[in-house]
Protein backbone atom coordinates (compact mmCIF):
# COMPACT_ATOMS: atom_id res chain seq x y z
CA UNK A 1 0.00 0.00 0.00
CA UNK A 2 2.84 2.38 0.91
CA UNK A 3 4.46 1.65 -2.46
CA UNK A 4 1.21 2.53 -4.23
CA UNK A 5 0.91 5.92 -2.53
CA UNK A 6 4.60 6.69 -3.04
CA UNK A 7 4.29 6.01 -6.79
CA UNK A 8 1.03 7.95 -6.97
CA UNK A 9 2.70 11.01 -5.42
CA UNK A 10 5.71 10.77 -7.73
CA UNK A 11 3.59 10.59 -10.89
CA UNK A 12 1.24 13.29 -9.64
CA UNK A 13 3.98 15.76 -8.73
CA UNK A 14 5.67 15.41 -12.14
CA UNK A 15 2.43 16.08 -14.00
CA UNK A 16 1.57 19.00 -11.75
CA UNK A 17 5.01 20.59 -12.14
CA UNK A 18 4.73 20.42 -15.93
CA UNK A 19 1.36 22.18 -15.93
CA UNK A 20 2.49 24.82 -13.44
CA UNK A 21 5.63 25.49 -15.48
CA UNK A 22 3.55 25.93 -18.64
CA UNK A 23 1.33 28.50 -16.90
CA UNK A 24 4.31 30.35 -15.42
CA UNK A 25 5.85 30.65 -18.89
CA UNK A 26 2.81 32.49 -20.22
CA UNK A 27 4.15 35.94 -19.23
CA UNK A 28 7.40 35.14 -21.05
CA UNK A 29 5.66 34.08 -24.24
CA UNK A 30 2.94 36.74 -24.30
CA UNK A 31 5.29 39.65 -23.58
CA UNK A 32 7.97 38.67 -26.12
CA UNK A 33 6.04 36.91 -28.86
CA UNK A 34 3.38 38.78 -30.78
CA UNK A 35 -0.24 37.66 -30.57
CA UNK A 36 0.16 36.37 -34.12
CA UNK A 37 3.21 34.33 -33.07
CA UNK A 38 1.32 32.94 -30.10
CA UNK A 39 -1.61 32.04 -32.34
CA UNK A 40 0.68 30.30 -34.86
CA UNK A 41 2.32 28.34 -32.05
CA UNK A 42 -1.11 27.18 -30.85
CA UNK A 43 -2.08 26.19 -34.38
CA UNK A 44 1.06 24.09 -34.90
CA UNK A 45 0.61 22.41 -31.51
CA UNK A 46 -3.00 21.60 -32.44
CA UNK A 47 -1.79 20.02 -35.68
CA UNK A 48 0.88 18.12 -33.73
CA UNK A 49 -1.84 16.50 -31.61
CA UNK A 50 -3.48 14.65 -34.47
CA UNK A 51 -0.13 13.80 -36.13
CA UNK A 52 1.04 12.16 -32.88
CA UNK A 53 -2.17 10.13 -32.79
CA UNK A 54 -1.75 8.86 -36.35
CA UNK A 55 1.97 8.21 -35.88
CA UNK A 56 1.46 5.65 -33.11
CA UNK A 57 -2.22 4.55 -33.45
CA UNK A 58 -2.25 4.23 -29.64
CA UNK A 59 -0.26 0.99 -30.06
CA UNK A 60 1.46 1.59 -26.72
CA UNK A 61 -1.86 1.01 -24.90
CA UNK A 62 -2.27 -2.37 -26.62
CA UNK A 63 1.28 -3.43 -25.79
CA UNK A 64 0.83 -2.28 -22.19
CA UNK A 65 -2.41 -4.30 -21.93
CA UNK A 66 -0.48 -7.56 -22.53
CA UNK A 67 2.57 -6.59 -20.46
CA UNK A 68 1.47 -8.58 -17.38
CA UNK A 69 -0.29 -11.42 -19.22
CA UNK A 70 0.91 -14.94 -18.44
CA UNK A 71 2.84 -16.71 -21.19
CA UNK A 72 3.88 -13.46 -22.89
CA UNK A 73 7.45 -13.17 -24.16
CA UNK A 74 7.99 -9.67 -22.81
CA UNK A 75 11.13 -9.04 -24.88
CA UNK A 76 9.32 -9.98 -28.09
CA UNK A 77 6.24 -7.96 -27.05
CA UNK A 78 8.15 -4.76 -26.26
CA UNK A 79 10.38 -5.07 -29.34
CA UNK A 80 7.35 -5.58 -31.58
CA UNK A 81 5.75 -2.42 -30.24
CA UNK A 82 9.01 -0.50 -30.57
CA UNK A 83 9.61 -1.38 -34.23
CA UNK A 84 5.95 -0.86 -35.12
CA UNK A 85 5.87 2.67 -33.69
CA UNK A 86 9.33 3.47 -35.06
CA UNK A 87 8.38 2.51 -38.65
CA UNK A 88 4.94 4.07 -38.48
CA UNK A 89 6.17 7.38 -37.06
CA UNK A 90 8.97 7.69 -39.65
CA UNK A 91 6.48 6.84 -42.41
CA UNK A 92 4.21 9.66 -41.22
CA UNK A 93 7.21 12.00 -40.89
CA UNK A 94 8.35 11.28 -44.47
CA UNK A 95 4.89 11.83 -45.92
CA UNK A 96 4.30 15.03 -43.95
CA UNK A 97 7.71 16.41 -44.96
CA UNK A 98 7.02 15.75 -48.64
CA UNK A 99 3.63 17.48 -48.41
CA UNK A 100 4.55 20.14 -45.83
CA UNK A 101 3.89 23.08 -48.15
CA UNK A 102 0.32 21.88 -48.64
CA UNK A 103 -0.26 21.64 -44.88
CA UNK A 104 1.44 24.95 -44.09
CA UNK A 105 -0.09 27.03 -46.88
CA UNK A 106 -3.42 25.40 -47.72
CA UNK A 107 -4.56 23.70 -44.51
CA UNK A 108 -3.19 25.98 -41.78
CA UNK A 109 -2.77 29.15 -43.89
CA UNK A 110 0.47 30.04 -42.10
CA UNK A 111 3.00 32.57 -43.36
CA UNK A 112 6.32 31.21 -44.61
CA UNK A 113 8.07 32.63 -41.53
CA UNK A 114 6.49 29.83 -39.49
CA UNK A 115 7.65 27.04 -41.81
CA UNK A 116 10.77 26.31 -39.77
CA UNK A 117 8.70 25.82 -36.59
CA UNK A 118 6.34 23.46 -38.44
CA UNK A 119 9.26 21.41 -39.81
CA UNK A 120 10.85 21.09 -36.36
CA UNK A 121 7.49 19.93 -35.02
CA UNK A 122 7.40 17.23 -37.72
CA UNK A 123 10.95 16.10 -36.96
CA UNK A 124 9.97 15.67 -33.30
CA UNK A 125 7.13 13.23 -34.15
CA UNK A 126 9.14 9.95 -33.93
CA UNK A 127 10.81 11.06 -30.70
CA UNK A 128 7.45 12.04 -29.21
CA UNK A 129 5.85 8.69 -30.12
CA UNK A 130 8.76 6.63 -28.79
CA UNK A 131 8.98 8.75 -25.64
CA UNK A 132 5.31 8.04 -24.88
CA UNK A 133 5.84 4.32 -25.54
CA UNK A 134 8.87 3.81 -23.34
CA UNK A 135 7.59 6.15 -20.63
CA UNK A 136 4.49 3.95 -20.27
CA UNK A 137 6.67 0.82 -20.17
CA UNK A 138 8.76 2.43 -17.43
CA UNK A 139 5.61 2.92 -15.40
CA UNK A 140 4.55 -0.70 -15.99
CA UNK A 141 8.03 -1.76 -14.96
CA UNK A 142 7.24 0.01 -11.67
CA UNK A 143 10.21 2.34 -11.91
CA UNK A 144 8.41 5.40 -10.61
CA UNK A 145 11.57 7.19 -9.49
CA UNK A 146 13.32 6.69 -12.84
CA UNK A 147 10.16 7.76 -14.66
CA UNK A 148 10.03 10.95 -12.56
CA UNK A 149 13.73 11.70 -13.04
CA UNK A 150 13.39 11.36 -16.82
CA UNK A 151 10.25 13.48 -16.92
CA UNK A 152 11.75 16.22 -14.72
CA UNK A 153 14.96 16.38 -16.76
CA UNK A 154 12.80 16.52 -19.89
CA UNK A 155 10.88 19.47 -18.43
CA UNK A 156 14.13 21.28 -17.63
CA UNK A 157 15.40 20.78 -21.19
CA UNK A 158 12.05 21.67 -22.80
CA UNK A 159 11.50 24.90 -20.92
CA UNK A 160 15.20 25.79 -20.55
CA UNK A 161 15.81 25.65 -24.31
CA UNK A 162 12.52 27.48 -25.01
CA UNK A 163 13.32 30.30 -22.60
CA UNK A 164 16.90 30.68 -23.86
CA UNK A 165 15.84 30.73 -27.51
CA UNK A 166 12.80 32.98 -27.06
CA UNK A 167 14.22 35.42 -24.47
CA UNK A 168 17.96 35.53 -25.30
CA UNK A 169 18.19 34.57 -28.97
CA UNK A 170 14.78 36.08 -29.88
CA UNK A 171 14.17 33.13 -32.20
CA UNK A 172 10.38 33.34 -31.97
CA UNK A 173 8.31 30.16 -31.79
CA UNK A 174 11.11 28.13 -33.41
CA UNK A 175 12.75 28.03 -29.99
CA UNK A 176 9.63 26.58 -28.38
CA UNK A 177 9.51 23.67 -30.83
CA UNK A 178 13.27 23.18 -30.63
CA UNK A 179 12.81 22.70 -26.88
CA UNK A 180 10.09 20.11 -27.57
CA UNK A 181 12.39 18.25 -30.00
CA UNK A 182 15.46 18.15 -27.73
CA UNK A 183 13.39 17.15 -24.68
CA UNK A 184 11.72 14.39 -26.70
CA UNK A 185 15.07 13.03 -27.90
CA UNK A 186 16.54 13.08 -24.40
CA UNK A 187 13.53 11.37 -22.79
CA UNK A 188 13.39 8.75 -25.54
CA UNK A 189 17.05 7.80 -25.02
CA UNK A 190 16.66 7.88 -21.22
CA UNK A 191 13.60 5.62 -21.16
CA UNK A 192 15.07 3.25 -23.79
CA UNK A 193 18.10 2.75 -21.52
CA UNK A 194 15.76 2.00 -18.61
CA UNK A 195 14.01 -0.67 -20.72
CA UNK A 196 16.99 -1.85 -22.78
CA UNK A 197 16.77 -5.48 -21.57
CA UNK A 198 13.42 -5.81 -23.40
CA UNK A 199 14.71 -4.65 -26.80
CA UNK A 200 15.93 -7.22 -29.31
CA UNK A 201 15.92 -7.88 -33.05
CA UNK A 202 12.59 -9.67 -32.97
CA UNK A 203 9.09 -8.97 -34.27
CA UNK A 204 5.94 -11.03 -33.66
CA UNK A 205 2.86 -10.38 -35.82
CA UNK A 206 0.68 -12.01 -33.18
CA UNK A 207 1.53 -9.29 -30.67
CA UNK A 208 0.98 -6.37 -33.04
CA UNK A 209 -2.38 -7.80 -34.13
CA UNK A 210 -3.49 -8.09 -30.50
CA UNK A 211 -2.24 -4.59 -29.77
CA UNK A 212 -4.12 -3.10 -32.74
CA UNK A 213 -7.32 -4.97 -31.85
CA UNK A 214 -7.12 -3.32 -28.44
CA UNK A 215 -5.97 0.15 -29.51
CA UNK A 216 -7.84 0.88 -32.74
CA UNK A 217 -11.34 0.93 -31.13
CA UNK A 218 -10.11 3.67 -28.77
CA UNK A 219 -9.04 5.97 -31.61
CA UNK A 220 -12.51 7.43 -32.37
CA UNK A 221 -12.86 8.70 -28.79
CA UNK A 222 -9.31 10.10 -28.78
CA UNK A 223 -9.81 11.70 -32.20
CA UNK A 224 -13.17 13.13 -31.13
CA UNK A 225 -11.51 14.67 -28.08
CA UNK A 226 -8.87 16.26 -30.31
CA UNK A 227 -11.52 17.55 -32.73
CA UNK A 228 -13.47 19.09 -29.86
CA UNK A 229 -10.52 21.04 -28.50
CA UNK A 230 -8.43 21.75 -31.58
CA UNK A 231 -10.62 22.26 -34.67
CA UNK A 232 -12.13 25.41 -33.21
CA UNK A 233 -8.64 26.85 -32.76
CA UNK A 234 -7.67 25.88 -36.31
CA UNK A 235 -10.80 27.57 -37.68
CA UNK A 236 -10.02 30.76 -35.74
CA UNK A 237 -6.48 30.85 -37.14
CA UNK A 238 -7.58 30.00 -40.67
CA UNK A 239 -10.89 31.88 -40.97
CA UNK A 240 -10.41 34.88 -38.67
CA UNK A 241 -6.79 35.66 -37.73
CA UNK A 242 -3.78 34.33 -35.85
CA UNK A 243 -3.99 37.39 -33.60
CA UNK A 244 -7.48 36.41 -32.43
CA UNK A 245 -6.28 32.84 -32.01
CA UNK A 246 -3.48 34.07 -29.77
CA UNK A 247 -5.97 35.85 -27.51
CA UNK A 248 -8.29 32.83 -27.40
CA UNK A 249 -5.36 30.51 -26.65
CA UNK A 250 -4.46 32.55 -23.59
CA UNK A 251 -8.02 32.03 -22.32
CA UNK A 252 -7.60 28.28 -22.78
CA UNK A 253 -4.33 28.36 -20.84
CA UNK A 254 -5.97 30.23 -17.95
CA UNK A 255 -8.90 27.81 -17.74
CA UNK A 256 -6.45 24.90 -17.74
CA UNK A 257 -6.58 25.33 -13.95
CA UNK A 258 -9.51 22.91 -14.19
CA UNK A 259 -7.17 20.14 -15.34
CA UNK A 260 -5.49 20.20 -11.92
CA UNK A 261 -8.86 19.40 -10.35
CA UNK A 262 -9.70 16.83 -13.02
CA UNK A 263 -6.60 14.71 -12.39
CA UNK A 264 -7.06 14.68 -8.63
CA UNK A 265 -10.79 13.94 -8.86
CA UNK A 266 -10.48 11.05 -11.30
CA UNK A 267 -7.78 9.44 -9.16
CA UNK A 268 -10.19 9.47 -6.20
CA UNK A 269 -13.54 8.94 -7.92
CA UNK A 270 -13.29 5.54 -9.60
CA UNK A 271 -11.93 3.60 -6.59
CA UNK A 272 -14.65 5.23 -4.48
CA UNK A 273 -17.33 4.32 -7.06
CA UNK A 274 -16.31 0.70 -7.54
CA UNK A 275 -15.94 0.06 -3.82
CA UNK A 276 -19.26 1.54 -2.73
CA UNK A 277 -21.82 1.37 -5.52
CA UNK A 278 -23.48 -1.78 -4.10
CA UNK A 279 -23.99 -0.24 -0.69
CA UNK A 280 -27.45 0.85 0.42
CA UNK A 281 -28.02 4.58 0.12
CA UNK A 282 -25.11 5.09 -2.26
CA UNK A 283 -27.29 7.05 -4.72
CA UNK A 284 -27.97 9.62 -1.97
CA UNK A 285 -24.27 9.89 -1.26
CA UNK A 286 -23.54 10.36 -4.97
CA UNK A 287 -26.04 13.21 -5.17
CA UNK A 288 -24.37 14.91 -2.24
CA UNK A 289 -20.90 14.58 -3.74
CA UNK A 290 -22.24 15.79 -7.10
CA UNK A 291 -23.84 18.90 -5.59
CA UNK A 292 -20.73 19.77 -3.57
CA UNK A 293 -18.50 19.22 -6.60
CA UNK A 294 -20.62 21.23 -9.05
CA UNK A 295 -21.26 24.11 -6.68
CA UNK A 296 -17.58 24.29 -5.71
CA UNK A 297 -16.51 24.33 -9.36
CA UNK A 298 -19.17 26.94 -10.05
CA UNK A 299 -17.69 29.19 -7.38
CA UNK A 300 -14.19 28.72 -8.84
CA UNK A 301 -15.58 29.62 -12.27
CA UNK A 302 -17.31 32.71 -10.91
CA UNK A 303 -14.12 33.93 -9.22
CA UNK A 304 -12.11 33.15 -12.35
CA UNK A 305 -14.57 35.17 -14.41
CA UNK A 306 -14.92 38.15 -12.09
CA UNK A 307 -11.16 38.54 -11.72
CA UNK A 308 -10.22 37.46 -15.24
CA UNK A 309 -8.99 40.96 -16.07
CA UNK A 310 -6.39 40.87 -13.31
CA UNK A 311 -5.41 37.30 -14.18
CA UNK A 312 -4.89 38.18 -17.85
CA UNK A 313 -2.76 41.21 -16.97
CA UNK A 314 -0.71 39.11 -14.53
CA UNK A 315 0.01 36.45 -17.17
CA UNK A 316 0.30 38.71 -20.22
CA UNK A 317 -0.47 42.33 -21.05
CA UNK A 318 -3.34 44.63 -22.02
CA UNK A 319 -3.26 43.41 -25.64
CA UNK A 320 -4.81 40.14 -24.40
CA UNK A 321 -7.68 41.65 -22.39
CA UNK A 322 -10.12 40.37 -25.02
CA UNK A 323 -9.53 36.91 -23.51
CA UNK A 324 -11.65 37.74 -20.45
CA UNK A 325 -15.01 36.93 -22.05
CA UNK A 326 -13.63 33.67 -23.46
CA UNK A 327 -12.41 32.65 -19.99
CA UNK A 328 -15.97 33.03 -18.69
CA UNK A 329 -17.56 31.03 -21.51
CA UNK A 330 -14.87 28.33 -21.48
CA UNK A 331 -15.72 27.64 -17.84
CA UNK A 332 -18.94 25.96 -19.01
CA UNK A 333 -17.37 23.18 -21.13
CA UNK A 334 -14.52 22.81 -18.65
CA UNK A 335 -16.94 22.13 -15.77
CA UNK A 336 -19.02 19.77 -17.90
CA UNK A 337 -15.93 17.78 -18.81
CA UNK A 338 -15.06 17.41 -15.13
CA UNK A 339 -18.45 15.87 -14.32
CA UNK A 340 -18.27 13.29 -17.13
CA UNK A 341 -17.25 10.63 -14.54
CA UNK A 342 -20.56 11.23 -12.73
CA UNK A 343 -22.55 10.93 -15.96
CA UNK A 344 -20.70 7.78 -17.01
CA UNK A 345 -20.81 6.02 -13.63
CA UNK A 346 -23.38 3.40 -14.67
CA UNK A 347 -21.48 2.71 -17.89
CA UNK A 348 -18.24 2.13 -15.97
CA UNK A 349 -19.95 -0.15 -13.46
CA UNK A 350 -21.56 -2.20 -16.26
CA UNK A 351 -18.27 -2.27 -18.27
CA UNK A 352 -20.22 -1.08 -21.33
CA UNK A 353 -17.46 1.40 -22.18
CA UNK A 354 -18.26 1.65 -25.90
CA UNK A 355 -20.77 4.35 -24.93
CA UNK A 356 -17.92 6.57 -23.71
CA UNK A 357 -16.47 6.65 -27.24
CA UNK A 358 -19.93 7.14 -28.72
CA UNK A 359 -20.56 10.08 -26.36
CA UNK A 360 -17.36 11.83 -27.47
CA UNK A 361 -18.06 11.24 -31.15
CA UNK A 362 -21.65 12.53 -30.95
CA UNK A 363 -20.49 15.61 -29.06
CA UNK A 364 -17.80 16.36 -31.65
CA UNK A 365 -20.25 15.94 -34.55
CA UNK A 366 -22.63 18.43 -32.91
CA UNK A 367 -19.76 20.82 -32.19
CA UNK A 368 -18.33 20.85 -35.71
CA UNK A 369 -21.70 20.83 -37.49
CA UNK A 370 -22.85 23.95 -35.67
CA UNK A 371 -19.44 25.65 -35.62
CA UNK A 372 -18.95 25.58 -39.40
CA UNK A 373 -22.26 27.41 -39.84
CA UNK A 374 -22.01 30.04 -37.09
CA UNK A 375 -18.32 30.98 -36.82
CA UNK A 376 -18.63 33.34 -39.77
CA UNK A 377 -21.49 35.20 -38.06
CA UNK A 378 -20.44 35.08 -34.40
CA UNK A 379 -16.66 35.07 -34.75
CA UNK A 380 -14.37 33.66 -32.07
CA UNK A 381 -17.09 33.53 -29.43
CA UNK A 382 -18.75 30.72 -31.41
CA UNK A 383 -15.88 28.36 -30.51
CA UNK A 384 -16.41 28.18 -26.71
CA UNK A 385 -20.19 28.18 -27.22
CA UNK A 386 -20.05 25.22 -29.61
CA UNK A 387 -17.57 23.45 -27.34
CA UNK A 388 -20.08 23.87 -24.49
CA UNK A 389 -22.82 22.47 -26.73
CA UNK A 390 -20.64 19.45 -27.47
CA UNK A 391 -19.95 18.79 -23.81
CA UNK A 392 -23.65 19.13 -22.90
CA UNK A 393 -24.54 16.59 -25.59
CA UNK A 394 -21.87 14.12 -24.49
CA UNK A 395 -22.70 14.50 -20.80
CA UNK A 396 -26.43 13.91 -21.16
CA UNK A 397 -25.82 10.96 -23.47
CA UNK A 398 -23.62 9.44 -20.74
CA UNK A 399 -26.32 10.12 -18.15
CA UNK A 400 -28.99 8.51 -20.36
CA UNK A 401 -26.95 5.35 -20.88
CA UNK A 402 -25.86 5.19 -17.22
CA UNK A 403 -29.44 5.37 -16.01
CA UNK A 404 -30.11 2.06 -17.75
CA UNK A 405 -27.79 0.37 -15.27
CA UNK A 406 -27.99 2.40 -12.07
CA UNK A 407 -30.36 5.16 -10.95
CA UNK A 408 -28.46 8.10 -9.52
CA UNK A 409 -30.99 10.83 -10.41
CA UNK A 410 -28.35 13.53 -10.50
CA UNK A 411 -29.67 17.09 -10.00
CA UNK A 412 -28.65 18.25 -13.47
CA UNK A 413 -30.69 21.44 -13.10
CA UNK A 414 -27.55 22.78 -11.39
CA UNK A 415 -25.80 22.65 -14.77
CA UNK A 416 -28.44 24.91 -16.30
CA UNK A 417 -28.20 27.36 -13.39
CA UNK A 418 -24.41 27.44 -13.68
CA UNK A 419 -24.52 28.01 -17.46
CA UNK A 420 -26.97 30.90 -17.08
CA UNK A 421 -24.73 32.44 -14.39
CA UNK A 422 -21.71 32.27 -16.71
CA UNK A 423 -23.62 33.92 -19.58
CA UNK A 424 -24.70 36.68 -17.16
CA UNK A 425 -21.06 37.19 -16.16
CA UNK A 426 -20.15 37.83 -19.81
CA UNK A 427 -22.50 40.82 -19.58
CA UNK A 428 -20.92 41.86 -16.25
CA UNK A 429 -17.48 41.73 -17.90
CA UNK A 430 -18.65 44.13 -20.61
CA UNK A 431 -19.57 46.74 -17.95
CA UNK A 432 -15.90 47.21 -16.93
CA UNK A 433 -16.77 47.36 -13.22
CA UNK A 434 -14.14 48.35 -10.69
CA UNK A 435 -12.22 45.75 -8.72
CA UNK A 436 -14.09 46.71 -5.55
CA UNK A 437 -17.51 46.16 -7.08
CA UNK A 438 -16.45 42.84 -8.60
CA UNK A 439 -15.05 41.75 -5.22
CA UNK A 440 -18.37 42.58 -3.61
CA UNK A 441 -20.23 40.53 -6.23
CA UNK A 442 -17.90 37.59 -5.61
CA UNK A 443 -18.53 37.77 -1.86
CA UNK A 444 -22.29 37.94 -2.36
CA UNK A 445 -22.09 34.82 -4.53
CA UNK A 446 -19.67 32.85 -2.41
CA UNK A 447 -20.40 33.33 1.27
CA UNK A 448 -24.02 32.09 1.44
CA UNK A 449 -23.27 29.15 -0.88
CA UNK A 450 -20.23 28.02 1.10
CA UNK A 451 -22.12 28.17 4.39
CA UNK A 452 -25.10 26.29 2.90
CA UNK A 453 -22.86 23.55 1.50
CA UNK A 454 -20.90 23.15 4.68
CA UNK A 455 -23.84 22.76 7.04
CA UNK A 456 -26.43 21.19 4.70
CA UNK A 457 -24.28 18.30 3.50
CA UNK A 458 -21.63 18.07 6.22
CA UNK A 459 -19.09 18.67 3.45
CA UNK A 460 -16.12 18.11 5.73
CA UNK A 461 -17.18 14.54 6.56
CA UNK A 462 -17.83 13.68 2.90
CA UNK A 463 -14.48 15.00 1.71
CA UNK A 464 -12.65 13.17 4.50
CA UNK A 465 -14.46 9.98 3.55
CA UNK A 466 -13.37 10.32 -0.09
CA UNK A 467 -9.74 10.81 0.93
CA UNK A 468 -9.81 7.84 3.34
CA UNK A 469 -11.32 5.60 0.67
CA UNK A 470 -8.51 6.57 -1.67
Amino acid sequence: MWSFFKDFCLYGVVGLLGKIAAVLLLPVYTNILTREDYGAMTLIFACNGVIDLVSNLNIHSGIARDYYEEGVDRKSLVSTGFYSILLLSFFILANMMLTRHFWINSVLSLDSCYSAAFVIMLVSVPASSLQSYFAILTRFKKKALLFSVGALLGLVIRFGVAIYCVVVLRSGIVGVFLGELLAGLFCTIFYILVNKEFIAFTFDWKYIKRALLFSLPTLPAILAGWLDTSVGQILIGKSISLTDLGVYSLAISVTSVFTFISTAFQNVWYPFLYENYKQEGFSIQIRRVFIIFVVTLSLISIFLSLFSREIVLLLSNSAYLGATKYITLLSIPMLLYLIFPFGGSGISIARDTKHIGVAYVIGSVVNLSVLFFVIGELGVIAVPLCLALSRVTSYFYLCYQSNKYIKFNLPNSLILAFSLAMVALVFVDSLNLTLGIRSAIATIFALPVILWLWFRFDARAILLNLVKRR
